[in-house]
């Protein structure tokens, strides 16, 4: 293990002067700060070597580890993982700390790359970490360990973090809706293999997931994320959760099916179940093949309460997956303070609400390559055909309807839509490489 340690200028510097004083007037230099350093080290070695015995006797009763994730383990949880095995890295290395003491406490701030015992050909993550200590009965104790994870450049702009100039117009074509309908897929997988649109997201628990999973299969370059559900918005058309109905009964309403709306998920969804549905929707979409490039949620359900965004996030982040959000929208400005620096987040996010007339879609959409700003922005929109199948979906669902649609699909083909993305020098990009930053 390769453990170094820097102290900062001025901290140096004062311990210089202090040294100097306390010789010049015949006194002598506890090893407090050399305490320290060994009690920083040996906490590393003994997370390292899996050794529960000095992280026993190095951690405070009231100790807590704060995760990337925001999940907190206590001293008796670290432990029982060290002893059952269930964390062990194959490398830890830590440098560029610095230390502050406070008379019986001292805060430690620093840099570590780690890889796990379990994934020896894994390239090593990087993490700031900031360390906190207590003086009991003349010894330092570790009180706290708070790990974020790091990523270099996390404070720029995305398109800068993309590998583009800040003044570069980039833009993500999202479809959503995949797997609802035979007619939403033809309609989308048409626009992917065209290139009209850069990515599409799809709803596991529909009918016709299993024809996405099958173009999935036979494209593995297709960027295709997924529209965790935990709606069913149709009114004779509905569909319910991938796990059994037993372990997610607060998801379904009295028809068996999901809740019709967003305030009925919030209402009575559990956050235990929500976790146990999205979970499984995500493994049933990698089990038939199908590796998402990131997640949104349907009718934004996932969005709608801080506690439903936490569950999302913290799974979105243990599957490194990207999810949908923007800095302009109502609907995300209110989880943004829940992301870290390391989560990319576009800049803005646009698609037509019920104000843009029928007849103004095209005009609609050209306006807004017209006028987009440097960032990365996001369309997203709902391809389908305004044929038999989904207006019988759709039935007595206007917006969001058939014929809504339809015009998603006659704008985005449009030759001035097209145009407009060439005149203006739109960069397109997919979700997938977004993923890249994670």
């Amino acid at each position: 293990m390769h453990l170094h340690s820097r102290r900062r200028t001025t901290l140096r510097a004062a311990t210089t002067f202090l040294l100097a004083s306390l010789i010049s007037a015949g006194a002598s230099l506890p090893d407090t700060h050399g305490d320290l350093l060994r009690a920083h080290e040996a906490f590393h070695t003994a997370l390292l070597n899996a050794d529960s015995a000095t992280l026993l006797r190095l951690l405070d009763d009231r100790f807590t580890w704060t995760h990337t994730d925001g999940q907190v383990q206590t001293k008796s949880d670290l432990v029982a993982a060290i002893r059952d095995g269930k964390l062990r890295y194959a490398e830890l290395k830590t440098d560029q700390e610095t230390f502050n003491e406070y008379g019986k406490a001292a805060v430690v701030i620093g840099h570590c790359s780690r890889r796990y015992a379990d994934k020896p050909a894994a390239k090593p993550f990087d993490l700031r970490y900031t360390l906190t200590f207590v003086k009991a009965g003349g010894n330092w104790k570790v009180a706290a360990y708070h790990t974020t994870i790091f990523i270099p450049g996390a404070g720029q702009p995305l398109q800068v973090r993309l590998g583009y100039p800040v003044t570069a117009k980039l833009l993500i074509l999202n479809a959503d809706d995949l797997a609802v309908t035979h007619s939403e897929n033809v309609a989308s997988l048409a626009a992917l293999d065209q290139k009209l649109i850069t990515s599409a997201t799809v709803m596991v628990p529909c009918p016709w997931f299993t024809e996405v999973a099958a173009y999935a299969k036979a494209h593995p370059e297709a960027d295709l994320g997924l529209h965790l559900t935990l709606t069913a918005e149709w009114q004779t058309f509905r569909w319910g959760p991938i796990a059994s109905r037993a372990l997610v009964p607060t998801l379904v309403g009295p028809d068996g099916y999901f809740y019709s709306s967003v305030a009925d998920v919030v209402k009575h969804a559990k956050l235990d179940e929500v976790e146990t549905e999205i979970r499984a929707q995500i493994e049933r979409a990698k089990s038939m093949g199908l590796e998402p490039s990131h997640l949104d949620a349907h009718m934004h359900s996932l969005y709608a309460s801080p506690e439903l965004f936490g569950v999302f996030l913290r799974v979105a982040h243990e599957y490194k997956l990207p999810i949908r959000g923007a800095r302009n929208d109502k609907p995300f400005q209110g989880v943004l303070p829940l992301l870290s620096p390391a989560d990319p987040v576009p800049d803005a996010i646009f698609s037509p609400g019920e104000s843009v007339p029928p007849s103004g879609w095209t005009d609609y959409y050209v306006n807004l390559i017209n006028n987009l700003q440097p960032g990365v922005t996001e369309i997203f929109v709902h391809l389908a055909l305004d044929d038999a199948e989904t207006q019988a979906v759709t039935v007595n669902h206007p917006n969001w309807g058939a014929a809504w649609r339809q015009r998603e699909v006659d704008a985005i083909s449009s030759p001035a839509f097209r145009k407009a993305l060439e005149d203006n020098h739109i960069i397109l990009i997919g979700w997938r490489d977004i993923k890249k930053l994670l």
